[in-house]
C-alpha cells in the first residue's frame, strides 16, 4: 500500500492547498498523512478530507480534544510522542508514558490506529502488539522489533542537490545517527533500485514529497508500483 505525507508547515498552512493535494492523493494513493505540527479543527477542512491519517501529538495539552473530535470522522488516526518544537515547555515536559494514556482512549474509538514509534518503540511495543495497532518508524532509523503491521516514513525527492539538502538539515539533524550520510534517511528515486524497494514490500509506504508538486508525488507512485 502507498500513501503520500504532507507537512502543514511546509504549504503555509493554505488549506485550499491541502484539500487540492488531499483530492488528487485520494485518487492515486492508498492514505494521505497529514502531520498537522499544530492543531487542525476547521471542520470545512477535516469534513472534505479524503484517506486520511491524521495527527495526533500525545504530550500537546489538547490531544485529547484532538482524539475525539478526529475520530467522529471517517479518519485513520496516527499517535505520536510529540515534536518539541511545536509543543510549549510545559507539554515538552510530560513523561514519554503519555502516549499510552492517549493510546489507551484511542482505540475506545472505531478508528484504525497508528503508532508512531519514533523515541518509544520500547514502550510502547507491548500495547502496539497487544491492540493490533499499525507501528509506524522513520526511514533510516531501525525497524522496530515490533510484530505488528508496519508503515514506514521516507522523505524523497526525484534528483538530490544541494539546496534540496540544505530544507532538509533540520530534519537530518533530528536523526540520531546522521553524519552526513543523507542517502541512509532521504531515497533519491533517480538512485533507487529494486533490491531497495523489496524490504518494504509488507510495508505501509509513506512518501513524503519534499518537492510538493503532483508530479514528484505521481513519480513516487510510478517508482514503486512500475518496479
Amino acid at each position: 500500500m502507498l500513501a503520500i505525507a504532507t507537512k502543514l508547515t511546509k504549504i503555509n498552512y493554505d488549506y485550499e492547498k491541502l484539500l487540492e493535494i488531499n483530492k488528487n492523493v485520494s485518487k492515486s494513493f492508498d492514505y494521505h498523512v497529514i502531520d498537522a505540527e499544530t492543531t487542525l479543527l476547521d471542520e470545512s477542512i477535516l469534513e472534505n478530507l479524503k484517506k486520511a491519517v491524521l495527527t495526533v501529538q500525545s504530550k500537546r495539552m489538547d490531544s485529547f480534544e484532538l482524539l475525539e473530535k478526529y475520530a467522529s470522522y471517517d479518519f485513520d488516526i496516527c499517535v505520536v510522542l510529540g515534536n518539541r518544537a511545536y509543543l510549549s515547555e510545559k507539554e515538552a515536559n510530560f513523561q514519554k508514558t503519555r502516549i499510552i494514556d492517549v493510546l489507551e482512549k484511542a482505540i475506545t474509538y472505531k478508528n484504525k490506529i497508528w503508532v508512531g514509534t519514533e523515541g518509544v518503540e520500547n514502550l510502547a511495543k507491548d500495547f502496539i502488539e497487544k491492540n493490533d495497532l499499525i507501528s509506524y518508524y522513520v526511514y533510516g532509523c531501525e525497524n522496530p522489533d515490533i510484530s505488528s503491521k508496519k508503515a514506514i516514513y521516507i522523505p524523497y525527492v526525484e534528483k538530490m542537490d544541494e539546496n534540496i539538502l540544505d530544507s532538509m538539515k533540520n530534519y537530518l539533524g533530528r536523526r540520531e545517527n546522521y553524519h552526513g550520510n543523507w542517502q541512509d534517511f532521504i531515497i533519491s528515486l533517480e538512485d533507487l533500485k529494486n533490491e531497495d524497494l523489496d524490504k518494504f514490500k509488507d510495508h505501509i509506504i509513506v512518501g513524503y514529497p519534499i518537492n510538493q508538486d503532483y508530479e514528484n508525488i505521481l513519480n513516487f507512485k510510478n517508482k514503486f508500483l512500475g518496479k
